[in-house]
């Protein structure tokens, strides 16, 4: 037979080891199983982006033109794309298509008119779609296609982009 001091020991054991297991259980359920270390963040990707911004290079018959786009609400009927048409000297030509309206405007110099909507959304979405296409697999930095034709640059997602951008100066 066990005296009370025993008996009072082997108790204190138990409940330690009950309240230790419980401990143990409660943090491993509530960081992911995986001992105790926080789950990593996911690396945000282009496909996931609302908002995305970059810069592209592109070469052709030895000749390099550098287009800077603006995309917010994408995936969505009202996604408002702006490109930038670096022109050099010239300044740039700029197109700005809003979705949400259904409207396009092209503008140089401060000059603005109305552009064809269709057209125009037709033209630069399919650009704008190879290069986002081209980024699939990106994680961080710049790329480069295989061939070294077309760099892509200044990768920002989800940036802040005001409204501003996609409405024509008036």
């Amino acid at each position: 037979m066990m005296n009370k001091q025993t008996t009072y020991v082997l108790v204190a054991v138990l409940v330690i080891i009950v309240v230790v297991g419980a401990a143990g259980a409660y943090i491993l359920l509530n960081t992911g199983g995986n001992g105790g270390e926080p789950e990593p963040t996911p690396t945000p990707s282009v496909a996931d982006a609302t908002s995305l911004q970059f810069t592209v290079e592109a070469t052709t018959d030895g000749e390099t033109s550098t287009t800077t786009y603006y995309a917010k609400n994408i995936g969505g009927s009202e996604a408002l794309l702006r490109v930038e048409v670096d022109l050099g000297e010239a300044g740039k030509l700029v197109y700005i298509i809003n979705g949400a309206e259904h409207k396009a405007w092209m503008g140089m110099a401060d000059e603005w008119s109305e552009a064809d909507f269709e057209e125009t959304w037709d033209d630069w979405n399919a650009l704008w779609a190879g290069y986002v296409q081209s980024l699939a697999h990106w994680t961080e930095g710049e790329y480069t296609s295989e061939d070294g034709t077309v760099k892509i640059s200044n990768i920002s997602l989800n940036p802040t982009l005001a409204d501003s951008l996609f409405q024509a100066p008036s």
